[in-house]
């Protein structure tokens, strides 16, 4: 399994692009979770061929978060994208995402391209990839996820704060990423996560990477600092890339 990090800015980040990752397996399928302003720049900055990735998964429906969408889908109606595409989403926030499809394409109707509308379960498979999901502490209802597939564990948060629930899909997962606004200690009914709780988190599953995003840009420079003294706990940045199958990092551009 391979994690691209396309963007790991909050939402209004002067910084970083909006936060949001590629993963890809070793037969080449992708998936994109989620897609804010920046990320369909970002992609296209990758060169990548319009059909290459498979399916989109929203942990919600933030801007920042599923915004793109709409530049996203034009590009690929534009060069003549013909591979179905699968987006999978909360049902009740579903309707968010097809006005933003239907964007894509408007005054028309069709994209060239069918559309498959998933319902995102607490478990489902795809294409081998072992996939489940649990509901962060969120403004809006948010689905941080939990991927298997190549013998490789990947967690990503979505935004909020954690839960019991997606604190469990946490255990023992090769990279984690974990939303992290502050330096400092939130309320405990705060709808982001922080420093204290993410070092906790990191040292008591023993989780072997952990990277803090969707961070405030105030807050970069002293969450790196914190971090250095953890071999394990990192702060993410734009265009890094891993490799789970051989431990290797590195970065685009």
């Amino acid at each position: 399994m391979k994690i691209d990090v396309l963007g790991c800015g909050s939402a209004f980040s002067r910084q970083q692009n909006t936060s949001a990752i590629r993963v890809i397996d070793r037969q080449k399928r992708q998936w994109l979770i989620d897609c804010g302003p920046t990320i369909p720049r970002a992609l296209w900055q990758r060169n990548l061929e319009i059909n290459e990735i498979d399916a989109l998964y929203f942990t919600h429906v933030h801007p920042d978060h599923c915004t793109g969408l709409t530049a996203l889908l034009n590009h690929w109606k534009s060069f003549q994208r013909r591979k179905p595409l699968i987006i999978w989403s909360q049902r009740e926030q579903r309707p968010v995402l097809m006005q933003l499809a239907s964007l894509a394409n408007w005054p028309q109707a069709e994209l060239g391209f069918p559309i498959e509308w998933r319902d995102s379960e607490a478990a489902f498979h795809w294409q081998g990839w072992q996939i489940h999901t649990a509901f962060t502490h969120h403004e809006i209802p948010n689905l941080a996820l939990r991927i298997e597939t190549d013998g490789c564990t990947l967690f990503y948060s979505g935004d909020g704060r954690p839960t019991a629930e997606s604190i469990a899909l946490m255990h023992n997962a090769d990279l984690a990423f974990q939303e992290c606004a502050s330096l400092t200690a939130l309320g405990s009914d705060a709808s982001h996560g922080d420093f204290p709780d993410c070092l906790a988190l990191y040292q008591q599953l023993h989780l072997p990477a952990l990277g803090l995003y969707h961070c405030n840009d105030a807050a970069l420079a002293a969450l790196a600092e914190a971090c250095a003294s953890y071999p394990g706990l990192f702060l993410s940045e734009d265009g890094r890339q891993f490799d789970l199958l051989t431990q290797q990092a590195a970065h685009y551009g």
